[in-house]
């Protein structure tokens, strides 16, 4: 059964045949697309190779790196740019997507910031982890280290789920930022804000400082990252639902209670989200205009 490569509807039919290869167009979405070897939506290269490529980059390998390994393994000869442009293009769709998915999670959270280094300057990367999962909660990046700072990433992980518990070391910026985001005057609601400092810090904290080392671990061949957002994002994609943990025996979004894993079933997910999503949108559009003609 032919599936639409867009939405994954069963509503397509034939649309001509282009140098040999059949064409559909999706009645549900009304895009095109072949019946080729392909799966990704808008893609001419075979989903494992982009996959693979994937996986190999967040592993730690550059780009110019995974292309020679592309080309050994599959025989594919791709740009060091083609890399980057499927890391950029899924980092930043897949992001968007996972947003939208409600873990499961035990509501003991670890925070904690660390100093990366963003277009030659020092920046701060916020990180708040689940204890239980492992599930990164919330993760931003930022100039400061300020309250303010501190707020958003705190809101961040209060709309995932509301903690019982918050593990912090003893920095001021989270003093204002845990009256404003976690405060509440209902005892079952109250988060345990469990603040240490020194050596305490660490043992409290070893989860999240752990992570920031895998991070760092991806950041260091690369001498500092020049556009942070799109790499981020698909670092937390792979940590979350791609790499399996070697603590818990799975993905923390697996722990987590969502049943969804690597890079493949996340790009076609995505892409059926965002194509279901404008298809709303436009007839949505062409009923306002219908009704304002």
């Amino acid at each position: 059964m032919t599936t639409c490569k867009f939405c994954g509807s069963e509503k397509v039919v034939k649309h001509g045949i282009k140098m040999g290869v059949q064409r559909f167009q999706c009645k549900n979405c009304s895009h095109h697309f072949y019946d080729n070897h392909v799966s990704f939506a808008r893609m001419r290269v075979n989903e494992h190779v982009i996959v693979t490529a994937l996986n190999l980059y967040y592993d730690g390998l550059s780009t110019r790196k995974v292309q020679r390994q592309l080309s050994d393994i599959f025989g594919e000869t791709v740009s060091a740019s083609t890399v980057w442009y499927w890391v950029s293009k899924y980092g930043e769709m897949v992001g968007e997507f996972v947003k939208t998915l409600a873990p499961k999670l035990g509501g003991k959270y670890h925070h904690d910031e660390t100093a990366i280094f963003v277009g030659g300057e020092e920046k701060w990367f916020w990180e708040t982890i689940d204890e239980d999962t492992r599930f990164i909660v919330a993760s931003m990046v930022s100039h400061s280290r300020t309250s303010a700072d501190a707020i958003k990433v705190f809101t961040q992980a209060l709309e995932k789920q509301r903690p019982t518990a918050f593990y912090t070391d003893g920095s001021f910026a989270y003093d204002e930022a845990m009256k404003k985001v976690f405060y509440t005057r209902y005892k079952a609601n109250k988060v345990e804000w469990v603040r240490r400092v020194g050596i305490q810090a660490r043992q409290t904290n070893n989860i999240v400082e752990r992570v920031h080392g895998t991070l760092k671990d991806r950041i260091k061949p690369m001498r500092g990252l020049k556009n942070p957002k799109n790499l981020l994002e698909g670092y937390v994609v792979n940590y979350n639902f791609c790499r399996t943990h070697s603590v818990i025996g799975k993905t923390p979004a697996q722990a987590a209670g969502i049943e969804m894993k690597g890079w493949k079933q996340l790009i076609q997910n995505a892409t059926a989200e965002k194509t279901i999503q404008e298809v709303a949108q436009k007839q949505a559009e062409e009923i306002a205009v219908r009704v304002s003609a």
